[in-house]
């Protein structure tokens, strides 16, 4: 199965970045972790559902 990418604006692409970083540092609390994480699957999912299109690599 091939890699999908989604589009995302420059703004949500700075937001996933900051919450990626949070989601990897593991010196803080697990909850905030958590919570960055379902932030960021959200924002994914929006850009998904919002008609943006995707890319679709092999």
């Amino acid at each position: 199965m091939g890699k999908k990418t989604v589009k995302v604006t420059p703004q949500e692409m700075q937001e996933l970045k900051k919450l990626a970083e949070i989601v990897k540092n593991p010196h803080l609390p697990m909850s905030d972790r958590r919570i960055a994480k379902t932030q960021y699957e959200s924002i994914i999912n929006y850009a998904k559902n919002n008609n943006r299109g995707f890319i679709t690599s092999v």
